[in-house]
């Protein structure tokens, strides 16, 4: 089975899998040591916890961290059931509680794709996956062209979304390099329509593939300026700064130990931004996303 089979497989398992459940905040309990939806004992992901102990004003760090499985059970009914009526749609796949939103959030599942891929097909780009996530959180899937399979960079194109209210459906342009498997997102929105809401009435309209890979060729081809672009010390400061404030200092540290590792110690600034999106390998995907968002920044001068 190569990829592109995969791929669509798994969209189509983890579809089936999924149903959504309209009810109020009161048909879902806490109590030993475990949540009921209806009275039947569910799994809950890290998430839907999170939600559900914003939607009762509990902050979360304190109910994971400073109370008893008795004292959740007490303090999260009483909040729960002060809540009223209140409807909340809550999202499951197979017996696991994902997500828990607004009954106005407007669903742009991940089975979206398969008419993106569709499409890709028809035109005759033939894009064919080259990594993906498929994530509660946030689903992220790597195409690029089957004609672009030698040499060391390739133009990418890019999907985002999230199931359970973290984040936008997105499509990004981008520059994948095969040797380390790394991807480097370049923002399109300047140029055409590339984000949607998962509230509201927005209409999807699939992008532009073939306007998505141009903005890919652009930036492909500063990334191989960037060989000849050697960094000062201070250049190389500057950076790490940016990455600081921008990503974290966790972030910041990962990039300079791939740098040292992995990039000549980002002697280029070639270098500097593949040790930008391979540290990125190591978070989960939504910081992975910002960081290779932000990789591009240094090449948008």
């Amino acid at each position: 089975m190569n990829k592109m089979e995969g791929l669509i497989q798994q969209l189509k398992a983890n579809d089936a899998a999924k149903h959504d459940e309209h009810a109020t905040t009161g048909d879902i309990i806490y109590g030993n040591g475990s949540f009921y939806f209806r009275n039947k004992p569910v799994r809950v992901t890290g998430t839907a916890i999170k939600q559900l102990c914003v939607q009762c004003g509990i902050p979360t760090d304190f109910w994971r961290e400073r109370l008893t499985p008795v004292e959740r059970a007490i303090i999260f009914n009483r909040l729960s059931r002060e809540q009223g009526e209140t409807e909340r749609l809550y999202r499951f796949h197979d017996n696991t509680l994902y997500g828990v939103v607004s009954p106005r959030y407007k669903k742009l599942d991940n089975i979206m794709l398969l008419d993106i891929l569709q499409s890709a097909q028809d035109s005759g780009i033939g894009l064919m996956p080259v990594n993906y996530t498929l994530s509660f959180d946030l689903t992220k899937v790597k195409l690029v062209p089957t004609s672009a399979q030698v040499g060391e960079l390739a133009p990418m194109i890019e999907f985002t979304n999230s199931e359970n209210g973290q984040g936008s459906l997105q499509v990004h342009a981008g520059v994948y390099r095969w040797i380390c498997s790394n991807g480097m997102m370049v923002p399109v929105g300047d140029i055409m329509r590339s984000r949607w809401m998962h509230l509201g009435n927005n209409e999807i309209q699939l992008p532009d593939l073939n306007t998505v890979l141009n903005r890919s060729h652009e930036y492909l081809e500063r990334m191989d300026r960037a060989r000849s672009r050697y960094l000062t010390a201070g250049d190389k400061a500057e950076i790490i700064t940016g990455v600081a404030s921008a990503m974290g200092h966790t972030a910041a540290d990962r990039v300079v130990r791939s740098a040292n590792r992995e990039y000549h110690g980002g002697r280029t600034l070639f270098d500097a931004v593949n040790s930008i999106t391979r540290a990125a390998q190591a978070f989960q995907p939504q910081k992975q996303s910002d960081m290779e968002r932000y990789a591009s920044t240094l090449l948008a001068a």
